[in-house]
């Protein structure tokens, strides 16, 4: 008769161990599924639509007694905005915008010009100012008050911003056709002789893509601006706390992906700065900015310079995201003067 030796009893631990072995190596891989699923879909629906966008509603004339122009709607709506008892936590935006300043998808766009303080009139040098993510144009009124002497201002909300429409924000992609909009309106209207783009985080990774693809655009500013959005989410995430922060960065450029059709990724600044040719670029970083990689100014300035541009880069040591302008406002003032004035001296 068949004789059926006894099974090995180490053949036998070392077939559980391998079950348990398995089963714990899928039960990780699923919770890490779970996990960078997560993180993608609430960080991109973060970047989609801004959890906390700006309430500020001041205006050029209730923050500095400015005169200006209302870009594309109803300004009569701004004097109940000048006796808000808060203005920079308002329970409305104004009026929405109108139809005379669309972008190519028809977003409608909204904005203000503002004439310079000198008399340089309507074809003087202007510079036309570009918000971060979740702000607004209030938010760059800052930004304005040291160039206002000078220069006519443009200051405009991006899509899904401010008083402009749109219901998603994609961190420059769509926003490009948003500037381009502005930038054609100002020619048409005022013919500047020297156009300036000042951007601010997803405002800079904005001007930088239309920059280099218009020549109308004389000199760019960019202020605290990512090289890569990955590494900008990669930083707010290791800030956070969240473990596995690179691929939870790349989670979330695929959750906004899914989220809108678009890559955002695709206008990475890092990727166009180096064709922007011998025009001159000012780069401005916080020393302790924790938003986006420590060395994406160093890398912008790299790439910037590789392709033949002339740069002017400074670092505001003790400044964190977005803080340059005020942390070392003496200086911004006569880094971005000094670099206008040389810069529209050099196009004139």
């Amino acid at each position: 008769m068949p004789y059926e030796p006894p099974e090995d009893p180490s053949t036998a631990r070392r077939a559980r161990i391998w079950r348990w072995v398995s089963f714990l190596f899928a039960a990780m891989l699923v919770a890490l599924l779970a996990y960078l699923g997560y993180v993608g879909y609430e960080g991109s629906s973060q970047l989609v639509e801004p959890r906390a966008p700006s309430t500020d509603c001041r205006t050029p004339a209730s923050a500095y007694g400015w005169e200006y122009e209302a870009i594309n709607y109803d300004p009569t709506g701004d004097a109940a905005l000048v006796q808000a008892p808060e203005p920079e936590h308002c329970p409305a935006q104004g009026p929405a915008a109108g139809i005379e300043l669309t972008a190519l998808d028809g977003t409608r766009i909204a904005g203000w010009y503002v004439p310079a303080a000198q008399p340089i009139g309507p074809t003087g040098p202007t510079v036309v100012l570009a918000h971060g993510h979740g702000s607004n144009k209030s938010g760059m009124l800052g930004y304005a008050e040291p160039l206002h002497a000078e220069y006519n201002l443009v200051l405009f909300d991006f899509r899904n911003h401010g008083q402009s429409g749109g219901e998603q924000s994609t961190v420059g992609v769509a926003e490009q056709d948003d500037l381009r909009a502005v930038i054609d309106w100002l020619v048409a209207t005022k013919a500047p002789s020297g156009i300036a783009l000042l951007g601010s985080s997803m405002g800079g990774a904005t001007v930088a893509n239309v920059g280099v693809r218009d020549p109308r655009v004389d000199a760019l500013i960019l202020d605290s601006t990512h090289a890569t959005l990955a590494n900008a989410l990669q930083a707010r995430l290791e800030r956070a706390g969240y473990p596995l922060a690179v691929p939870g960065a790349w989670s979330i450029l695929l959750g906004g992906l899914i989220r809108t059709g678009q890559d955002m990724s695709a206008v990475d600044p890092i990727q166009v700065i180096g064709r922007y040719g011998a025009r001159p670029l000012l780069v401005i970083v916080g020393g302790r900015d924790d938003q986006i990689g420590p060395g994406d100014g160093d890398d912008l300035v790299r790439a910037a310079e590789a392709g033949g541009s002339t740069v002017d880069f400074h670092t505001c040591a003790d400044a964190g995201h977005g803080g340059p302008i005020g942390t070392c406002a003496a200086e911004y003032r006569d880094w971005v003067l000094g670099f206008l004035q040389q810069s529209f001296a050099q196009a004139s």
